[in-house]
């Protein structure tokens, strides 16, 4: 081979190492799919045009940026400012037991501006609050590591306690008030995440324990089949972390996110609001049209998850969305149809459990509340505030109560 073709070789493998990583860089920037094909095609244009020196120096360019912008976020405090709460702030992965997790062993306090519904509108509904989040070793939150405890809560944010500080949630009620010492096992998710909780905790701890599974109306009565854990997944999942861990795709990505929903947002697409108790009360649409569901469901995902927690599960609950609790406020006289509950005991009579429904507490508790002008859920967010916590508390002890008499 001639020295002209070797000199053409090296500069093509210039050239390519370039372009390979420019779209590393490209890739901390969490832009949406398509964004980023284009920037794909046209970089993959622009470097075929240029020679090897232009190629490497503009990919060093890049890169360059990339560290300044997020040595700027870092000093100047604007990484952290994209969080209105801890949850996001401190979500991980734990990729030997192969499910979601917070920072281990982190402890957060902060002001939460508003709940999780207000950058859904325009509306003035935010309802400011400090919250403390403390996490354990293991990456849950709870106060101190994991001591033994017979009964473990498992769910997504509502048993987290999304939006209470940590002396509210579930956890810090059934001990304070019950003299019930739980472990919170739980993270935002799917019940094929819950079941990933149960049997990593297992093969942590041993399987001496007895779950509490908490189910919410909201979100998990869905199938999650294109969510499954293959290895391929987790590798990329794995890599493509190396990006999205950083403060520049965490900021990007969100302010891109949030430009891409303004139409939205402004459309008020993603949320109803309504007057209870004199005062204005958001809820998630997504979440009303689950409520008034009429058609049966069948989950084969959902019921195999149910199964594989069998060994373990002591007690389901039923967790109400804010809107079958309040929607006679609402529109008086209006008869929701109960799918998702149907459901979820017709699964639990199948595999011999116990299932409890927290609706008719709810409602109880919220009725007697409101007289008062309280709710048992933030009026700018889609989980319950600790009075809401307090009446699942109250349910939890008296039924563990009773199965221990």
């Amino acid at each position: 081979m001639s020295t002209l073709s070797l000199e053409k070789n090296k500069q093509r493998w210039v050239t390519l190492g370039a372009y390979l990583v420019v779209l590393h860089a490209l890739l901390a920037y969490g832009l949406p799919p398509g964004i980023f094909l284009l920037l794909t095609v046209l970089f993959g244009v622009l470097y075929y045009r240029v020679d090897a020196l232009e190629s490497a120096t503009m990919s060093l360019s890049v890169v360059i940026v990339t560290l300044l912008y997020g040595a700027v976020l870092k000093v100047t405090g604007l990484e952290n400012m994209i969080y209105y709460r801890p949850d996001e702030m401190l979500s991980t992965f734990d990729y030997t037991h192969k499910h979601p997790i917070y920072a281990k062993n982190a402890v957060v306090e902060m002001t939460m501006p508003h709940g999780d519904l207000q950058p859904m509108t325009n509306e003035g509904i935010a309802e400011p609050r400090n919250v403390v989040y403390k996490i354990d070793s293991y990456g849950f939150r709870n106060d101190a590591d994991y001591r033994g405890q017979r009964c473990v809560l498992v769910g997504d944010s509502f048993v987290v306690g999304s939006g209470n500080t940590q002396a509210d949630i579930l956890s810090s009620q059934l001990a304070r008030d019950y003299g019930i010492d739980v472990y919170n096992l739980a993270h935002h998710g799917s019940l094929e995440d819950y079941a990933a909780y149960v049997s990593g905790f297992r093969e942590a701890y041993g399987g001496d324990f007895e779950a509490l599974l908490f189910v919410f109306e909201g979100n998990d009565f869905r199938s999650y089949r294109e969510e499954k854990h293959s290895a391929f997944w987790l590798f990329a999942k794995r890599y493509y972390k190396i990006f999205s861990d950083t403060n520049v795709y965490r900021v990007t990505w969100s302010l891109v996110r949030r430009a891409i929903r303004l139409s939205a947002v402004t459309a008020s697409r993603y949320i109803a609001t309504a007057e209870i108790g004199g005062r204005k009360v958001a809820f998630h649409t997504g979440y009303i049209d689950v409520t008034k569901r009429v058609n049966k469901i069948r989950l084969e995902d959902f019921e195999q998850a149910i199964q594989s927690m069998r060994a373990n599960l002591a007690h389901v609950f039923f967790i109400p969305t804010s809107y079958r609790v309040y929607h006679r406020y609402i529109h008086p006289g209006e008869v929701l149809p109960n799918v998702q509950w149907d459901y979820l005991n017709e699964v639990c009579v199948k595999n011999g459990l116990q299932c409890t429904n927290l609706t008719e507490p709810l409602i109880k508790a919220s009725d007697e509340l409101l007289k008062k002008g309280i709710l048992t859920w933030w009026a700018d967010d889609t989980h319950w505030n600790r009075h809401g916590v307090a009446v699942a508390a109250r349910v939890v002890a008296g039924v563990l109560r009773q199965e221990n008499e």
